[in-house]
C-alpha cells in the first residue's frame, strides 16, 4: 500500500514538473543589457512598397537585426486602431479602438487598470523600472489619445515631420528608457497622391533619412550598445486609401536591431500586437495578463 502511495505521489510530482517546466520552456530569457528602447513609427509605410535600395538606413537596420515584411495588422487596417494595438499588445476587440481616428475606445475595453486604461507599454515601463523615463513625439494628433499620458515624461505633438525629428533628437538627449517617435508624411502622401507613386516612394526615402539621423544620434550619445531600435508601420494601402481586408493594406514592415538582437529574417508568425510584448521582454519586464501578443523570441536566435 505504501509503495502505491509513494508511486502515485511520484507520478503526481513528475506531472507537475513537466507542466511547469513545459510552460517555462515557452518563455525564453531576454538577452540582458537592454536599457533603452527607441521605437520609430511611420504611418502608412506599406511593406509591399519597400525598395531596400532606396532605404539605406532601414536596410542597415535590417542587415543588423530581425525583420519581416509580413507583420499582419488587425482589421480594419487603419491608423488609430493599429497604433493602439502595437502599443498595448492586444487586438482591437480587447482594447476597444475600432475606427480610423478613435479618440477613445469605441467599445468598452475588456480590461482597465487602476488608472482607467488598457495597459500600454509606457505604463508597463514606468511601473516596473524604478526611475524609468519615457518620451513621445508625433505629428498626427490622433496618436496622443492612445495611451496614458500620465506615464509619459515628455509628450509633444508637432505640426511637421521635420519638427518631429528635431524634437525627437532633443528628447533622446535625456536617454529615456522608452522613446516613441512617430512620422506621418508617408500616409499623408498616400492619401493625397497615392500609394506606390513616385511621390510616395520619395516620402518613404525621406522617412528613411529621419531614421538615419536617429541612429546617428544614438551613437553620438553613446547609447548604441545598450539600446534596441524598432521600426514599424501601422498599415499599407492602395490607390489613395487603406482599411480593407487585403494584404497590401494589412502587411507592414517590422525591423528591430541593437543590444542582444541577432541578424536574420523573422520567419515565425508575427502580428502587430507582438510589438509591445517584444519590447517589454527585451527590457526584462513582466507582460500584463491582459496582453495577448508574445515576444519575438526568434530575434535572439541564430537564423
Amino acid at each position: 500500500m505504501l509503495k502505491k502511495v509513494m508511486l502515485t505521489l511520484s507520478l503526481f510530482a513528475a506531472a507537475i514538473f513537466v507542466a511547469t517546466t513545459g510552460a517555462q520552456a515557452q518563455e525564453k530569457a531576454a538577452p540582458g543589457g537592454v536599457k533603452h528602447v527607441v521605437w520609430i513609427g511611420a504611418d502608412g509605410f506599406g511593406a509591399h512598397y519597400v525598395n531596400w535600395d532606396e532605404l539605406p538606413n532601414l536596410k542597415k537596420m535590417r542587415d543588423a537585426g530581425g525583420w519581416t515584411l509580413h507583420m499582419r495588422t488587425v482589421l480594419p487596417s487603419s491608423s488609430a486602431i493599429n497604433w493602439e494595438t502595437m502599443l498595448v499588445g492586444a487586438p482591437s476587440e480587447m482594447h476597444g479602438f475600432r475606427t480610423w481616428g478613435s479618440k477613445e475606445p469605441d467599445i468598452e475595453p475588456i480590461y482597465r487598470n487602476e488608472h482607467g486604461y488598457f495597459p500600454d507599454l509606457f505604463r508597463v515601463v514606468k511601473d516596473q523600472i524604478p526611475g524609468a523615463t519615457t518620451s513621445c513625439v508625433y505629428d498626427w494628433d490622433g496618436i496622443g489619445y492612445l495611451y496614458d499620458k500620465s506615464c509619459v515624461d515628455d509628450d509633444v505633438c508637432t505640426k511637421t515631420c521635420a519638427e518631429t525629428l528635431e524634437v525627437g533628437l532633443k528628447q533622446l538627449e535625456a536617454k529615456p528608457t522608452f522613446a516613441f517617435i512617430y512620422f506621418g508624411d508617408v500616409d499623408r502622401v498616400g492619401h493625397s497622391i497615392g500609394w506606390g507613386t513616385p511621390e510616395y516612394q520619395k516620402a518613404m526615402t525621406e522617412t528613411d533619412g529621419y531614421v538615419g539621423k536617429i541612429l546617428d544620434k544614438l551613437e553620438a550619445l553613446g547609447m548604441k550598445d545598450d539600446t534596441v531600435v524598432y521600426f514599424s508601420s501601422d498599415h499599407g494601402g492602395s490607390g489613395k486609401g487603406h482599411g480593407e481586408a487585403r494584404l497590401d493594406h494589412m502587411e507592414a514592415p517590422y525591423i528591430v536591431c541593437g543590444c542582444g538582437v541577432k541578424p536574420g529574417e523573422i520567419t515565425d508568425v508575427f502580428a502587430n500586437f507582438d510589438c509591445a510584448p517584444t519590447a517589454a521582454w527585451l527590457l526584462g519586464l513582466k507582460l500584463p495578463q491582459a496582453w495577448r501578443g508574445k515576444p519575438a523570441y526568434q530575434i535572439t536566435e541564430d537564423r
